[in-house]
């Protein structure tokens, strides 16, 4: 959404610029002279146009997306692997008749599933880019 520029800028505000130049300098896209004069006059800024001047010759930051550990599909998978885990310690308790026997095999059942679904993936936070010199 498109602010006024004639809108007086918060001190937070002037921060969020701050933070977003010391990146690109960290990322080697400024100099430590433009650092610095950015830097001084995102501090003296007024107006939300003096903020928005320092940052646009600078590439947009993209917001970080929201990431579930889990899908649904893989919690549906899960439960229906419960639910049958547990009917057949159950029923293999109860024709056994030792309820003994329950503890050791939630372990070794819990094991299996693990090792038969395979490990959590996580998407990369950092799709990789080629720099181009």
């Amino acid at each position: 959404m498109d602010m006024d520029d004639t809108l007086r800028a918060s001190d937070r505000d002037r921060d969020q610029v701050a933070e977003t130049l010391r990146e690109h300098y960290a990322q080697g896209r400024l100099t430590m002279e433009e650092f610095d004069e950015r830097s001084t006059a995102a501090t003296r800024a007024k107006t939300m146009g003096d903020l928005r001047g320092l940052t646009t010759d600078l590439p947009v930051r993209a917001e970080p997306q929201e990431t579930k550990a889990w899908s649904s599909a893989r919690m549906r998978w899960i439960v229906i692997a419960g639910i049958a885990a547990t009917a057949i310690i159950l029923g293999v308790a109860t024709y056994v008749g030792h309820i003994r026997s329950v503890l050791p095999s939630w372990l070794v059942i819990l094991i299996v599933v693990r090792l038969l679904h395979g490990r959590r993936r996580y998407p990369n936070p950092r799709p990789h880019r080629q720099d181009q010199d």
